[in-house]
C-alpha cells in the first residue's frame, strides 16, 4: 500500500519542512511512484504513492476538500457505492482515485468518515476551522498507522521509521511491549518496541486538538449483530459464496500480474480457487507461491504437515489451468538474516521470528517475477474456515435460543457426545481451569515457551497485569468463552500490518479478501449451527468448497507447518548463532530482558537432536528471544 505521514504543531509554531523531508526520506520506499506534501499553517501532510490499481495513476495527495486537508493510503472495497453517493458519472469514475473518495467522504461525514469506508485504508484529516486533526484506520484491514506525541507537536506515519527520523525524539525500548511479545501476550496492542511511539490499531479513530488533548474511539466492532435466519441451510452456502467471490473480485481491480501465497490449508486455497476463474475470465494468469522445506522437515509433529507442496499443488491444479504454481525453498536465505530484515523493517521484533526468512523469500520471489499484487488468506481462520464454537449453552447465553436448540439437536453425532460436550464439559471445565490457574507456577509455565528473564517479569509485575486483564498464560479457554472474538482483538492487526510493511519494502500490494468487511460482517451473523453439524466443524466452508478444493484439503485433520526444517537451518548457521548469543551476553539490556542461559540450552538441545520438541522450543524461546536481543543490540549500537 501507499504511505502517509504528517505533523501537527498544536503549539502554533509553523511546521518545519525539514522535519517533513526527513520523515519522507526515512520511509521513501513506500512511494516508488511519487507522492506529494502540503503545509497548512501548523499542519503538514505527506503522501507516498504505490500504484496498484488503474485509478491510482490519478492520485494527487494530499487533497484539499471543503472541510479541510486529507491524506490517505486507501484501497476501497466500496468504491462503487461511494462513486454513486457523490454522483460521479460512469464516464468520470475511472479518473477518480480512492484518495479523492476518502476526501469527499470526510467532507460529507466528518469524524464519522470511518463508518463509510471499507477496504484497506488509513487516513489523516485536518479541519482548520476546528484546529483538529483526525486519524483513522480500517475496520480489519492491512493498513498501518503509528503516532508520536512530542513537546508541542503530534506526528504520525505509516512507518515507524518516519517518526524515529524526527530530530530530538528519544529512542528507548518499551520493556512492557518486549515482555508481552516474549510471553505471547500482546495485551496493549497500541504499544510498539519504542517507548512513547504508539500504534493506532484497526477499527479505531483518534482526534487531536489544539490544546494537545487527544481522544481515541472504536468505530467498528464484531459484536452486537443479529443472527441471520434463512429458510434453508443451502441459502447460507449460496450467500457465503456470493459475498466471498465479491470480496476476491474487489481485490482484482489491478491490471498488474497477480500472485498469491498458497499453503496446504483451506483459507489460502479458497482464495486461489475463487481468484483463478475470475482472472481466467479476463484472459489472465495467477501465480501461486508455496514455501517448501529445503532441509529435512524434522520439526513437524505427527499432527502437522512438514512439506505442504503436495496438497498445495493439488489445490493449484484444481483451481484452473491458468494457475502457475511455484515452490520457494528459501535456500539462499538465512534465519538470522530473516530476523534482522523484519526487525529492521518493522522497527521492532515480531512474534513469528521463525517464519521471517521464508516470508521474505516468498515476497521477493513474487516481486522478482513481476507481481504487482499478492493475495493472502491470513484472516480466514476467524471467518471463512471458522470451525464454530459448537456450544449450545454459549449460544443461549448470547441470546440465540433457536441456534442453541439446533446445536443441541444437531451439533453432535450421538446422544453421549451431546451430553459430554454440551452439558458436562460446560459445567466442569470452569472449575478445572480455575484450579489449574491457582496451582500453576507462572514462571515455570513461561519457561516452556518464553525467553523472558524472570526478574524482569517480576519487575514489570507481569503476573499481576495478566491477572487484572484476565489473561491465562496456559492459554486454556472456557467452553462458555466465544473463542472467535479473540481473532478480532486489536493485537491481531499487528500481524497483518507486517505483511503490508513487507509489501511496501518490495513495492507490491498485499491484499487479503478474507478481511473484506462485508464478508466479515455477513459471517458474524451466520448462526453457529451452520459451522458445526453432527461432529463436523467448518461445515459452511466444507459445503461451499466441496467442488472447489481437493478433498484432502477440505477434510484434512493435520495442519501445515511452515519452517518445519528450521532446526536444520539453524544448525547450518550454528557459528553465527553462537556469536550472536555471545554479543547479547555482553549487552546489559539483553541480560536484563532475556534468560540467555535458557536460550543457550534451547540451542544446544537442537544441536543434540533436531525433532519436533527441540524445533518448537527453538522457535518459541530461542528465535523469539533472539529477535528481541537483536532489536536491543541495534538500538544500543545506534546510540554509539
Amino acid at each position: 500500500m501507499s504511505g502517509i505521514y504528517g505533523i501537527y504543531r498544536y503549539d502554533e509554531v509553523p511546521v518545519d519542512t525539514e522535519w517533513l523531508e526527513r520523515m519522507k526520506a526515512a520511509m521513501a520506499f513506500y512511494g516508488p511512484h511519487g507522492g506529494g506534501c502540503k503545509v497548512d499553517g501548523p499542519v503538514g501532510l505527506g503522501h507516498l504513492l504505490l500504484e496498484v490499481n488503474p485509478e491510482d495513476a490519478f492520485e494527487k495527495q494530499p487533497v484539499r476538500g471543503e472541510r479541510g486537508l486529507v491524506v490517505s493510503a486507501a484501497r476501497l472495497d466500496n468504491r462503487e457505492a461511494l462513486l454513486e453517493a457523490f454522483h460521479v458519472s460512469s464516464s468520470e469514475a475511472a479518473g477518480v482515485s480512492d484518495g479523492q473518495l476518502a476526501s469527499l467522504a470526510f467532507d460529507r461525514w466528518g469524524d464519522d468518515v470511518s463508518s463509510h469506508l471499507q477496504g484497506d485504508w488509513s487516513l489523516a484529516a485536518w479541519d482548520p476551522r476546528q484546529r483538529r486533526l483526525l486519524l483513522a484506520r480500517d475496520a480489519c484491514g492491512n493498513s498501518t498507522l503509528y503516532y508520536y506525541e512530542g513537546k508541542g507537536f503530534f506526528a504520525f506515519a505509516s512507518s515507524l521509521k518516519a517518526l524515529l527520523a524526527i530530530p530530538g525524539v528519544v529512542k528507548e525500548p518499551d520493556r512492557m511491549r518486549l515482555a508481552q511479545l516474549l510471553v505471547v501476550w500482546q495485551h496493549d496492542a497500541e504499544l510498539t518496541a519504542y517507548k512513547g511511539f504508539r500504534r493506532l490499531v484497526w477499527a479505531h479513530a483518534m482526534a487531536v486538538t489544539a490544546d494537545g488533548q487527544s481522544r481515541t474511539w472504536r468505530h467498528w466492532s464484531p459484536q452486537g449483530r443479529a443472527m441471520l435466519n434463512y429458510r434453508r441451510d443451502q441459502d447460507y452456502v449460496e450467500a457465503f459464496l456470493e459475498h466471498y467471490t465479491h470480496a476476491v473480485q474487489s481485490c482484482l481491480r489491478t491490471q498488474k500480474p497477480v500472485a498469491a501465497t498458497l499453503s496446504a490449508g483451506r483459507d489460502s486455497g479458497s482464495v486461489v480457487a475463487l481468484a483463478s476463474p475470475l482472472l481466467a475470465g479476463q484472459g489472465r494468469n495467477l501465480t501461486a507461491y508455496t514455501s517448501v522445506p529445503y532441509l529435512p522437515p524434522d520439526g513437524a509433529q505427527q499432527r502437522h504437515i512438514g512439506n505442504e507442496w503436495e496438497l498445495a499443488h493439488a489445490t493449484a491444479a484444481m483451481a484452473g489451468a491458468n494457475v502457475h504454481h511455484v515452490p520457494v525453498d528459501a535456500k539462499d536465505y538465512g534465519v538470522i538474516q530473516g530476523i534482522e530484515f523484519i526487525t529492521s523493517l518493522h522497527d521492532g521484533p515480531t512474534h513469528g521470528a521463525i517464519n521471517n526468512y521464508w516470508a521474505q523469500a516468498v515476497v521477493e520471489s513474487a516481486t522478482r517475477n513481476g507481481a504487482g499484487l499478492i493475495l493472502t488468506g491470513q484472516f480466514g481462520n476467524a471467518n471463512v474456515s471458522w470451525t464454530g464454537n459448537g456450544s449450545a449453552l454459549l449460544a443461549l447465553l448470547q441470546g440465540s435460543p433457536a441456534t442453541s436448540l439446533r446445536l443441541l439437536l444437531h451439533a453432535e453425532p450421538n446422544p453421549w457426545l451431546t451430553l459430554k460436550r454440551q452439558v458436562l464439559k460446560p459445567l466442569l471445565r470452569p472449575g478445572t481451569l480455575a484450579f489449574r490457574r491457582r496451582t500453576t507456577s507462572l514462571s515455570r509455565k513461561w519457561q516452556e515457551y518464553s525467553a523472558i528473564n524472570s526478574h524482569m517479569a517480576s519487575e514489570l509485575d507481569l503476573h499481576g497485569r495478566m491477572r487484572a486483564a484476565g489473561h491465562d498464560p496456559t492459554f486454556a479457554h472456557s467452553p462458555l468463552e466465544d473463542i472467535r472474538q479473540i481473532f478480532f482483538l486489536p493485537v491481531n492487526g499487528i500481524g497483518t500490518s507486517i505483511w503490508s510493511e513487507i509489501g511496501a519494502r518490495c513495492g507490491v500490494g498485499f491484499l487479503d479478501p478474507t478481511q473484506n468487511q462485508v464478508l466479515v460482517e455477513f459471517l458474524l451473523r451466520v448462526p453457529d449451527d451452520q459451522f458445526r453439524h453432527k461432529g463436523q466443524d467448518t461445515w459452511l466452508y466444507r459445503r461451499a468448497f466441496r467442488d472447489r478444493v481437493p478433498a484432502p484439503v477440505l477434510n484434512r485433520d493435520r495442519k501445515g507447518l511452515q519452517a518445519a526444517d528450521a532446526g536444520h537451518r539453524i544448525l547450518r548457521e550454528l557459528p553465527a548463532f553462537r556469536q550472536c548469543l555471545d554479543s547479547l551476553d555482553s549487552l546489559p539490556e539483553a541480560r536484563e530482558m532475556l534468560d540467555l542461559p535458557l536460550m543457550r540450552r534451547c540451542l544446544e538441545d537442537l544441536v543434540a537432536k533436531v525433532d519436533p520438541d527441540t524445533t518448537l522450543r527453538a522457535g518459541t524461546i530461542f528465535l523469539r528471544g533472539l529477535g528481541v536481543g537483536i532489536f536491543l543490540r541495534g538500538l544500543a549500537e545506534s546510540r554509539t
